[in-house]
């Protein structure tokens, strides 16, 4: 049996936890360069304000202290996020954190009260962390992500176990809203006559496979309480990294370009040291707006490291060398990334004889570095490439504060 842990309206949940004057206030958080809509309230969906809109389209609501806005902190988030992670294991049932907000609990040979068992997690979590969650149960996680979606328009937890529930909730939920469907599958089932998750459960198991290939077997099995996706050991099991990021301001130079792919870089190789992977992959990406009138280009380059490197220098040196290869004067520069591939976890890798003492210096120069980082709860060492102004990244005009990770911004209760 599977349970489902779903923050409501996590970023906003967290900025209101330490904001009272928010509550019951219509809130949104913004993404990076405080462009789109990411998170909003209950009171904020009630105005129509919808995810993923730029915020220009509600400015009446701000200009009239309506709408409450802010840019994204991720720190904060993180943070938070840690510690309902850290309250979920203390129920020491096998956990997968499948998200910054989400995480599914495993139960095996259980002989309590689910209900209870549900009711206890909620309020466990919102008494030591502060953030309400909605919780769905099921054999399966494609259910349990279902109820967990039903359970945030109920009463914070829903448990789908009998035929009957679970036959009369399918019938209300459109088939692109199952976990897992996308719109181009949608358009395959709708064209089978498909068009709820009943429908999806009851359909012939062949054609399912035959039009929707083994993914899609899975997700009707699962809709038949048929387990086929087990838990995850989270990050140790991802082939791939990936850091990217819009800019403020578009960007007309290479090297203004990679100094942005230097700072990509130094934090997905330092994403690896942390899980204790390596990569001998990676792939970099660049484009110019999709919305302007500017030419548009965009291009992406795949390059080979001759050994697996969790080494940032050399994550850097590679990144540059794919970058010359794809860049072109001329254009307008709005996005760029880079992908880690192929990760492999370093217990595995056999280290040449002759590179061996290198690699020990490297391994011993990264984690220096990344203790100190850690200790001044910030990017006080970092390479030269990165470029010195760090301010340039982002435009966030409406960040809260690093509440639960910086000294300086500790809440004081007078």
């Amino acid at each position: 049996m599977f349970i489902l842990v779903d923050c409501n309206n996590f970023y906003v949940s967290c900025e209101k936890l330490f904001n009272p004057k928010l509550k019951n206030k219509p809130v949104v958080v913004l993404s990076n360069n405080d462009g789109c809509i990411i998170s909003r309230s209950n009171e904020a969906k009630k105005l129509n304000v919808l995810m993923g809109d730029p915020i220009f389209k509600y400015k009446h609501l701000i200009e009239n202290n309506i709408l409450e806005v802010f840019s994204s902190n991720f720190t904060l988030y993180s943070d938070i996020s840690f510690r309902i992670m850290q309250t979920l294991e203390s129920f020491g049932f096998e956990m997968e954190i499948y998200s910054v907000d989400e995480a599914f609990l495993e139960i095996k040979n259980y002989n309590f009260d689910i209900e209870k068992l549900l009711i206890n997690i909620r309020k466990k979590i919102f008494k030591w962390v502060g953030i309400p969650v909605s919780i769905g149960c099921a054999k399966t996680k494609t259910l349990a992500k279902i109820a967990s979606d039903l359970a945030k328009k109920e009463n914070g937890y829903k448990i789908l176990l009998n035929k009957e529930s679970i036959d009369l909730t399918l019938k209300n939920i459109s088939a692109i809203d199952i976990w897992g469907i996308g719109s181009a599958c949608f358009k395959k089932l709708k064209y089978l006559q498909i068009f709820n998750g009943y429908d999806y459960k009851y359909a012939d198991e062949n054609i399912i496979k035959k039009n929707l290939g083994i993914n899609g077997l899975k997700t009707f099995l699962e809709l038949n309480e048929i387990v086929c996706f087990s838990l995850q050991n989270s990050f140790e099991n991802r082939k791939s990294v990936c850091v990217s990021r819009s800019f403020s301001m578009k960007i007309k130079n290479i090297e203004d370009l990679k100094e942005k792919l230097a700072l990509f870089a130094s934090m997905a190789a330092s994403k690896l040291r942390k899980y204790k992977l390596k990569t001998d992959s990676i792939t970099i990406f660049i484009n110019t707006s999709f919305h302007s009138k500017d030419p548009f280009y965009s291009a992406s380059s795949l390059i080979k490291i001759p050994i697996q490197t969790s080494f940032t220098p050399d994550i850097i040196k590679y990144s540059f060398l794919a970058l010359n290869k794809i860049y072109k004067d001329g254009f307008l520069y709005k996005k760029a990334g880079i992908i880690l591939n192929n990760l492999i976890d370093e217990k595995v890798i056999q280290s040449d004889f002759f590179e061996k003492n290198i690699t020990d210096t490297k391994n011993r120069l990264m984690k220096t570095m990344d203790l100190i980082n850690f200790k001044a709860n910030k990017k006080v060492l970092f390479f030269l490439s990165e470029g010195i102004e760090k301010n340039f990244h982002h435009s966030q005009n409406n960040k809260s504060k690093k509440f639960t990770t910086n000294f300086e911004d500790i809440l004081k209760v007078d």
